[in-house]
């Protein structure tokens, strides 16, 4: 089983993360059109991101909740939301995390969230796996956790959720220099969450420069791939 460092991920959230990076705006887009395509106003509604900003006409009350603070909020909802902030949470312990949810919606309440999948990122994680195996003769989890859309709608399943609907939708970013790269990770809130990280090693990073020099040499960019998987479901 995984484990996570969720005060690293506390902390590089409140330090780095931007509202209007594309990754989050995004799926901020995806939740919008879900809630204009559903035929309902809400009356009551809570956002898992406290970094939430929205504002639509279809919503009335609107709640801010970090998902680790659900069990303590009383109150309940005809629709919560998330744009990914479930993304950690859900590879912890999923049946836990969507029993939890499905206590604060009110009956034919809906739960509308975004998932990365494991078609995001391929390219840079096999370049990184190839790295890893030449400094440290073994690879090591840097980038998710990520979710299989199938394994998801299973869970809602079981756990007693309804006319479940998925869609995909599937982003590329080009880029030109490793460091921007970088800086975007971190504006996106990814980072290397996992507690089984390698020591460090400054041959790692000389190498790691040198491969994304030679690719964005090569090929004038380094892509990224992001595959967004947005659900909607019932209680």
């Amino acid at each position: 089983m995984n484990e996570f460092n969720l005060k690293k991920k506390q902390y590089r959230t409140n330090t780095y993360q931007k509202k209007n990076n594309i990754l989050f705006q995004t799926g901020v887009n995806l939740i919008q059109n879900k809630i204009q395509f559903i035929n309902k106003r809400f009356e009551k509604i809570l956002f898992l991101d406290e970094s939430y900003d929205f504002r639509n006409e279809k919503l009335n009350q609107i709640d801010l909740c970090n998902f680790e603070k659900i069990n303590k909020n009383n109150n309940k909802y005809e629709g919560i939301f998330s744009n990914f902030s479930t993304q950690i949470d859900f590879a912890i312990n999923l049946d836990l995390s969507l029993i939890s949810i499905y206590n604060k919606l009110l009956k034919d309440g809906v739960f509308c969230f975004n998932l990365l999948t494991p078609n995001s990122m391929r390219t840079i994680q096999k370049i990184f796996m190839e790295i890893d195996e030449s400094i440290f003769n073994g690879v090591f989890n840097r980038f998710g956790p990520f979710h299989d859309t199938s394994k998801i709608i299973e869970k809602l399943n079981q756990n007693n959720f309804k006319e479940i609907v998925v869609g995909i939708e599937l982003i590329e970013l080009n880029y030109k220099s490793f460091d921007k790269l970088r800086q975007d990770f971190k504006e996106f809130g990814i980072s290397n969450f996992y507690t089984n990280v390698p020591r460090f090693k400054k041959e790692f990073y000389t190498k790691t420069y040198s491969v994304f020099s030679k690719i964005i040499e090569k090929y004038n960019h380094i892509p990224v791939e992001f595959e967004i998987a947005t659900f909607t479901s019932w209680k």
